[in-house]
């Protein structure tokens, strides 16, 4: 399966005047396509995409789910604390000119789902066999699909991330990630939704689990 980006996003901008719609998709190729982005760049958001096409007709609000994945990432600076407010921003930023009223359900579904991201826990990822079906629940789990790769794909990956941190010395970038993959280890669930915990779970965590070993080395 492929997934053909500008499509989706035509699709999802439909009732967006043209030339807004356009800028929008050239500043999108733009910021995905920086340099700096050794990972979450325009490959991470079509793969994204991919899983999304999976799992579309279980949302209650695809067209938001949509929107929210290409402006998780719009803004990134791994040095920036805010980059989820600063997206947020942006979506804004873009309903304003395309015509989504503040306080429209698509504006509330779109900054809803990124403000979630700030946390990336639900009650779901913190209780024993409870499963998400909110599109919360989906969006989140979407951005944690790479965890589950088989291990050649997790391992560049991990490669792919920390040239993002090039900035940070090698121990102060394993603190860094050694505390977020223990944080992932030590809730009872990763994923929040049954189709990914289904599917990625058990491989995500022997992944997370060999990473932690070669991060203690």
């Amino acid at each position: 399966m492929s997934v053909v980006l500008q499509d989706v996003w035509k699709d999802i901008t439909s009732n967006v005047l043209d030339p807004v719609s356009e800028e929008w998709w050239t500043l999108m190729k733009r910021k995905y396509n920086d340099e700096m982005r050794t990972y979450h760049n325009i490959d991470h958001l079509e793969k994204k995409f991919l899983h999304f096409e999976t799992i579309r007709s279980n949302l209650h609000n695809a067209d938001a789910v949509a929107l929210a994945l290409f402006f998780h990432y719009f803004e990134y600076d791994p040095k920036s604390v805010d980059n989820e407010e600063r997206n947020i921003h942006m979506f804004e930023k873009f309903a304003k000119e395309g015509g989504i009223p503040k306080g429209s359900p698509m504006h509330l579904a779109v900054t809803n789902l990124l403000k979630s991201s700030a946390t990336h826990i639900t009650e779901e990822h913190k209780t024993e066999e409870a499963y998400g079906i909110e599109d919360e629940h989906y969006f989140l789990d979407l951005d944690m699909v790479v965890l589950g790769s088989p291990p050649s794909m997790y391992d560049e990956y991990v490669q792919q991330v920390r040239q993002e941190y090039t900035f940070l010395p090698d121990k102060s970038y394993s603190n860094l990630r050694l505390k977020v993959l223990q944080t992932f280890l030590q809730i009872p669930n990763i994923f929040a939704t049954r189709e990914f915990r289904d599917k990625f779970e058990q491989q995500a965590r022997l992944n997370i689990k060999r990473e932690v070993e070669s991060l203690k080395l």
